[in-house]
């Protein structure tokens, strides 16, 4: 026999079915909606697919320039910030590295368009690009500038690195006191300390 208010349980329990059911739903539909977004893109510029290691050693080999290099670094960046915003795993190093490596080499042609005069190298600028950009994200300023010297090989791109990884820094500092790895974390209320101090005992 049922008692009283066993109804009013059970329409709850199915409302609540059907809630669980509509969030189930609605996430794969998202995540549906991404990979349609993702592959759209991909199929524009099928390189923005994948981890992207081949695009960074064009990029530093100076084969991919001109508007190869700002049709990738367009449909690369609108690619990751849909997976990356849609909240869903993904890298940061070899899209940053990607991206950054594009727009340094965008950036080095037209600085040699305004001075005709200066013989900057499209592989250096890539290369500063790349770790500045990776820099400015991370708030790594000297991990990134060491990082891309050793991966390269180019320890005389020492001081050119340092000079961008260190603007890139300050500039994203005074954007944002949060990096891109701590960002998530920190709006779930976690505290992120960002100098270093004595340590203290979190029980005490």
């Amino acid at each position: 026999m049922m008692r009283r208010g066993d109804g009013h349980l059970s329409r709850v329990s199915l409302l609540a079915i059907g809630v669980a059911v509509l969030a189930t739903g609605a996430a794969r539909l998202l995540t549906a909606l991404i990979y349609a977004c993702t592959n759209v893109v991909g199929w524009f510029d099928p390189r923005v697919l994948g981890v992207g290691y081949a695009n960074i050693e064009q990029v530093l080999d100076g084969s991919l320039v001109g508007r190869a290099a700002a049709v990738l670094c367009v449909f690369k960046t609108v690619a990751w910030l849909v997976s990356l915003g849609s909240g869903t795993s993904g890298g940061t190093l070899a899209p940053l590295f990607t991206i950054g490596g594009a727009l340094g080499v965008l950036l080095g042609a037209a600085l040699v368009t305004a001075y005709p005069g200066l013989a900057l190298d499209p592989r250096l600028a890539a290369l500063v690009g790349m770790a500045a950009l990776f820099a400015g994200a991370s708030h790594a300023m000297l991990t990134s500038a060491v990082f891309a010297c050793e991966v390269t090989g180019q320890i005389g791109a020492i001081a050119p690195l340092l000079a961008g990884c260190t603007s890139a820094f300050v500039v994203a500092r005074l954007i944002s006191h949060a990096s891109i790895m701590t960002r998530k974390i920190e709006r779930r209320g976690v505290h992120v300390p960002r100098e270093f101090g004595p340590m203290v005992d979190p029980v005490a």
